[in-house]
Order: C-alpha cells, then sequence, then structure tokens
C-alpha cells in the first residue's frame, strides 16, 4: 500500500512586537513621589502631580522636589517650603514634560538646565546630551 501525501499548509505566524518592560519606581524615588503628593501651595497640587508623573513614569528618570532652609525652621508647624521640581526627562519626552508642567499643573515657570550645569548638579561626566538635560518647574 502506498502511502498517500497529506496536504500540508505552511502557516507563517508573527511574533507579537515585543512590549518595553515596564520601568519600575525604585524606592527612593517613591519616597520623593510621596513627599511630593503631600506637598501643596498656591497652584502647585502635590497629589495630582505625583500621581500624573506615576502613571506616566515612561517619560523620566528621576523627579525631586528640594527643601530650603526655610523649611528646617517651619516643618515642625508641618510647613514644608519647596518650590521648585526638578525633572530628568526620559530621551525625546523633555519637551512635552515641559508643556504638562505649564499647562496642566501651572507652573509659573520653567527653566532647561544644560548639559555642564547638569553635570555639576548631578556630580557626573557621563551626559552626553549637549542641549537640555533638567526640567525645572517652580511655583510661586
Amino acid at each position: 500500500m502506498a502511502s498517500k501525501k497529506k496536504d500540508v499548509k505552511i502557516e507563517f505566524t508573527i511574533s507579537p512586537v515585543l512590549q518595553q518592560a515596564e520601568k519600575k519606581i525604585s524606592e527612593a524615588q517613591n519616597f520623593q513621589l510621596e513627599v511630593i503628593a503631600r506637598t501643596n501651595f498656591n497652584s502647585f497640587n502635590g497629589k495630582r502631580i505625583a500621581e500624573w508623573l506615576r502613571e506616566n513614569h515612561r517619560m523620566w528618570r528621576a523627579v525631586l522636589l528640594p527643601l530650603d532652609f526655610i523649611s528646617l525652621r517651619d516643618m515642625a508647624d508641618g510647613h514644608w517650603h519647596a518650590d521648585t521640581l526638578y525633572i530628568y526627562p526620559e530621551n525625546g519626552y523633555g519637551f512635552k514634560l515641559e508643556e504638562i508642567m505649564k499647562e496642566q499643573f501651572h507652573a509659573d515657570e520653567t527653566q532647561w538646565i544644560g548639559r555642564e550645569s547638569a553635570m555639576d548638579m548631578l556630580g557626573t561626566s557621563e551626559i552626553k546630551d549637549t542641549g537640555y538635560v533638567l526640567l525645572s518647574a517652580w511655583w510661586d
């Protein structure tokens, strides 16, 4: 008995596009986001800003809301004197972050910190970008 050839159907499958792994927010950064969330003054709505930053973590590497020494004076009374948010954006998101800080969160002023100053502030010489590196957003 001769074997009968079966029709063989060749199928091509296209692998699904690999999704970029979700970046994790570090413990230190989570702490800073909590500080931001608990800070509210004038047009600075820390809770709303922190929520937005968490939801859009792909757009930034790190954020910081540093204190000044007036905070030391008034911290026991629950006051956190911080008015400038610093954002280290991921490549390609800087100008969008600036637009959002101005339009959605009503920053009174935004300013870009270039390569040389950013390297001094961050204590590194590894920054390759020669243009806009760090975004500062200030609320009065």
